[in-house]
């Protein structure tokens, strides 16, 4: 085996492709990925989560930051009950 191939088969085994700030990166396995993926929400900033989690829920019900803070505030809360299940 040349060096040539040996350095080509060393970079499969680490297969991670840099594209600015993120990188692609491919798993041998689904235990593996599943592990990253814990070890990055570990290391990840608490205040960036919460951050990004609130912009996550305001997308999903099509509202802006702009239009959330334009709301009246209200100091209410309100209890739905269904049966004997509360919701």
């Amino acid at each position: 085996m040349t060096d040539k191939n040996k350095q080509k088969e060393e970079n499969l085994n680490e297969p991670e492709v840099g594209y600015g700030k993120t990188n692609l990166r491919i798993y041998h396995s689904f235990e593996e990925a599943e592990t990253a993926e814990i070890e990055a929400i570990i290391n990840e900033d608490p205040v960036e989560r919460i951050r990004r989690t609130v912009q996550l829920i305001l997308r999903v019900y099509g509202y802006t930051q702009e239009e959330l803070g334009a709301r009246p505030r209200s100091n209410k809360i309100t209890i739905i009950r269904y049966g004997d299940t509360f919701y």
